[in-house]
């Protein structure tokens, strides 16, 4: 009776702690589940940040820096973090990928400029990372990541044995740890386009960003399943569905810079 009394209260508590440490994500207001703070958060994403630049050589290209800059700072304004030290930089790499660690530290490799027409289709891919900055996605899976660590232990201390423990692991990581990234991807997605349309840049270069970056890609259905991101088709379908409301966005900013 006292050990079913003790796992009551411990489940108590944990509910009690998870209800306390729900927030808001800005643009989309889904409720989510962060136990780290945001300070804790930017420190980590300033030291990776730094070990990026120690890795990867700056662009000496002229142009991409100038761009970015400017797409950086017209999306920046729009993001409403003023707290956040924000810095932006074109490494030099064959990879065609970009990031945003949380405290706003963005970086794009210069091989996504190869899939980028005008400026547009760059603040596209810059307002996709810096949303999910804004979501704080990292310090959720972070959250989600503990929970899931909560869960062996759990197991393991009830002597369910290794199996159980194989089992658990693999479930849960096909079963909600990659859904929850897709999740986060299409969030990024959408919160990206309200982003990008607020900045003043039309929102259809999105769609045709995604159709070019994702083309000749046709995953197989167990590699979407074990996949972090949605498929290119998944996605264009996904921003076509929101267009209409970026739109609206688009035509209330105070400047219009179209495509750039």
């Amino acid at each position: 009776m006292n050990m079913m009394y003790f796992k009551l209260t411990c489940l108590c508590l944990l509910l009690c702690f998870v209800g306390t440490a729900c927030r808001t994500v800005p643009v989309s207001s889904r409720k989510q589940l962060l136990l780290s703070s945001e300070n804790h958060e930017n420190e980590l994403g300033a030291t990776a940040y730094a070990e990026y630049k120690k890795e990867y050589p700056r662009s000496t290209n002229k142009t991409y820096t100038e761009s970015l800059n400017r797409v950086g700072e017209a999306i920046r304004k729009v993001a409403q973090k003023d707290d956040y030290q924000w810095e932006f930089v074109v490494l030099e790499s064959k990879d065609a990928n970009a990031f945003c660690l949380p405290g706003g530290k963005v970086a794009v490799y210069s091989g996504i400029f190869q899939f980028t027409a005008n400026e547009a289709e760059l603040a596209t891919v810059v307002a996709h990372e810096i949303a999910h900055a804004l979501a704080r996605h990292g310090g959720e899976r972070m959250s989600w990541a503990q929970l899931q660590q909560l869960g062996t232990l759990g197991l393991r201390s009830a002597g369910a044995g290794a199996t159980w423990e194989t089992i658990y692991g693999l479930g849960t990581e096909f079963g909600v740890m990659l859904p929850f990234s897709r999740k986060h991807e299409h969030e990024a997605d959408s919160i990206g386009l309200i982003l990008l349309a607020r900045a003043g840049y039309h929102p259809s270069a999105a769609i045709s960003f995604w159709k070019k970056f994702g083309a000749g890609k046709s995953p197989s259905i167990i590699e979407k399943w074990a996949s972090t991101h949605p498929g290119g088709e998944e996605r264009v379908a996904n921003l076509q569905q929101l267009l209409p409301q970026a739109l609206q966005e688009y035509e209330k900013a105070p400047q219009k810079i179209g495509l750039g």
